[in-house]
């Protein structure tokens, strides 16, 4: 077996490329957590990046390919989140998934917003909602899945109820995280309290039990 070759250097060139797009992405996070998405627009960003306008298409195909990026971005974050807080114990691990899905929306109140806004005036923007919450809905499923096989869950359809504790969560995060109060951001005791009200309905749904007992 021969040693793997080290990859090559990025070239200045490529650096500066690499750079510049960071900075065209981090531009359109600020751009359209503000604006929203349909008040956004491509010149406001190339703006705030301090690049010229024609840079945007070097990097982007159109608005909606740059709305998509920076969503790509959160979901990362969402599936990394999701994997530190996965846990043995049954609440522990409900409380967890619902916490790293809620810090999100506290996060990025304005991108939430946009979301929702831009779902309502673009199928691309839809395509990306439905990608994020079918990943969410998914990894639910499978747990439930499995669990089912070992007869820890009682008799439900995994994806169907996957579909709605992703929505429950999903829906109240928006209403009452990002719209509950304009003025200010959920404090940490508010988000705790958010994140206990919905685990503790998710678990008594899925689990039909009484108690926060490990998993045997």
């Amino acid at each position: 077996m021969t040693d793997a070759q080290p990859l090559p250097r990025p070239n200045k060139r490529q650096l500066q490329a690499a750079a510049t797009r960071d900075r065209m992405l981090h531009a359109a996070t600020e751009v359209f957590a503000e604006k929203g998405y349909q008040a956004a627009s491509v010149g406001t960003i190339t703006k705030r990046a301090d690049t010229a306008h024609g840079t945007f298409y070097l990097y982007f195909r159109n608005k909606d390919d740059a709305f998509a990026q920076v969503f790509a971005g959160i979901g990362d974050e969402i599936r990394d989140e999701s994997r530190l807080s996965l846990r043995e114990d049954r609440y522990e691990n409900v409380l967890g998934t619902v916490r790293s899905f809620l810090s999100v929306f506290v996060q990025y109140p304005g991108l939430m917003r946009a979301m929702v806004e831009g779902m309502m005036l673009s199928p691309q923007v839809e395509g990306i909602w439905r990608d994020m919450r079918t990943g969410f809905a998914d990894k639910i499923a499978h747990r439930l899945e499995r669990e089912q096989e070992a007869d820890a869950v009682r008799g439900l359809d995994p994806h169907a109820a996957a579909q709605a504790l992703s929505s429950m969560a999903e829906w109240y995060a928006f209403t009452h995280l990002v719209l509950g109060d304009a003025s200010a951001a959920p404090t940490v005791p508010e988000l705790d309290a958010a994140v206990e009200t919905l685990a503790d309905l998710w678990y008594h749904a899925v689990y039909g039990v009484t108690d926060r007992s490990p998993a045997p």
